[in-house]
């Protein structure tokens, strides 16, 4: 009993004990700001971890955007070898003059006048005289698309975007249903300037891509492919002038 005794320590040395032992544990303080150091380490990773995952994802939607329109320029340039030659009429002697920045005339003879009027700074008319034109029954097939892109300008130039989208597009399904490459080629040219004027940049140059052997027109098509380029890398991720969308292929 008497060695139990003598192995317990004594009240003044059981306080040195004690507090030996708490000054050899941090306090609650500072284990609180230490779990609170950590947790925002944890916040400043994981928003790190999120913006290296959306980059990661923004490179693999270029990388698949760049190889489509790899394949759709090289689909066109086999195309364009192997157009006809009826549809490669050559104009050359004819001098031809871009009305409202978006129309090169002459197209057909039929549009002429129309051009004209347009060209003298009366879209109104211009536009009234390709409307009586559509009640005619003996059009060519190149005469319908012209006329449907014609009026397509004219509302596209008067900012009417949505009509001359729709324009645009009458006039692609013509196209396609014809056959016609160079047909087709034009009207993809009218649409990407719609999309262009609408600021879906993707879609535009999806369009412009497409059209980029058309005659006569190649310095605008790379100079309006250019410009919706430098203005799609500039938007947001989730902007949609960003996007492409599949459905107006």
């Amino acid at each position: 009993m008497s060695q139990v005794l003598q192995s317990i320590p004594s009240g003044h040395e059981q306080v040195s004990c004690v507090s030996a032992v708490t000054d050899q544990n941090p306090s609650y303080d500072d284990l609180l700001g230490a779990v609170e150091y950590l947790l925002d380490e944890r916040k400043h990773l994981m928003q790190r971890l999120t913006f290296a995952e959306r980059t990661a994802q923004e490179f693999c939607e270029q990388a698949g955007y760049a190889n489509s329109l790899a394949r759709t320029a090289q689909t066109s340039i086999i195309l364009a070898k192997d157009q006809t030659k009826s549809e490669r009429k050559s104009k050359a002697g004819v001098p031809t003059t871009w009305i409202g920045g978006s129309w090169l005339a002459p197209s057909e003879s039929v549009l002429a006048p129309a051009e004209t009027a347009w060209q003298d700074g009366n879209a109104q008319k211009a536009l009234t005289m390709v409307t009586l034109l559509f009640q005619r029954h003996d059009i060519t097939v190149s005469e319908d698309v012209h006329m449907n892109l014609f009026t397509s300008a004219i509302l596209r130039a008067s900012g009417d975007l949505a009509q001359a989208g729709k324009y645009a597009e009458d006039a692609l399904v013509i196209a396609r249903e014809a056959d016609s490459y160079m047909l087709a080629s034009k009207a993809e040219f009218h649409r990407g300037l719609c999309f262009l004027k609408q600021n879906r940049f993707a879609q535009a140059q999806w369009c412009l891509v497409l059209a980029s052997h058309l005659e006569g027109h190649q310095d605008q098509i790379e100079a309006n492919r250019v410009f919706a380029d430098e203005r799609r890398r500039n938007l947001g991720p989730s902007d949609p002038g960003r996007k492409f969308d599949l459905a107006c292929i």
